[in-house]
């Protein structure tokens, strides 16, 4: 309405959606639920959401830096929740998550490849047979 006040900061509005949609209202959201599926999958959940809460808080990074590193934070977790059915994306996740993280935020890397060092990661990790897939998983932690 042309005569109503314009609230301060962002103004959000969700119309319709339909039944069984999910939607997210606000700032800094993601989504990684789709490792609470994988055996140990509630503490991968658990250890991506704190990775990208610390991303969320990082006022060392630019705007630009901290969605960089989120979208490449969440992007190897779906690969993760997806690596039976799809390697493949595993695979370029991670090799895009290395090459960007040698960086301004090396320290997001370091934290990922810690979150896949872990025994809850290790156990779908410890599944993927693609050669490539290995290999990539294999130079991301090193």
């Amino acid at each position: 309405m042309p005569n109503e006040p314009k609230p301060e900061g962002r103004s959000y509005r969700i119309g319709d959606v339909g039944a069984g949609a999910r939607i997210a209202q606000g700032e800094n959201i993601s989504w990684v639920e789709g490792v609470s599926s994988l055996p140990d999958g509630e503490a991968l959940k658990r250890q991506f959401d704190a990775l990208l809460d610390r991303i969320a808080k990082d006022s060392s990074l630019d705007e630009d830096t901290r969605e960089l590193a989120r979208a490449k934070t969440e992007a190897v977790a779906e690969g993760l929740a997806a690596a039976q059915a799809s390697p493949g994306a595993l695979r370029r996740a991670l090799l895009d998550a290395k090459s960007w993280s040698s960086g301004a935020a090396s320290w997001v890397g370091h934290a990922v490849g810690d979150i896949l060092k872990s025994e809850a990661a290790q156990k779908t990790l410890g599944t993927v047979t693609e050669a490539a897939a290995k290999a990539a998983i294999a130079s991301f932690l090193g």
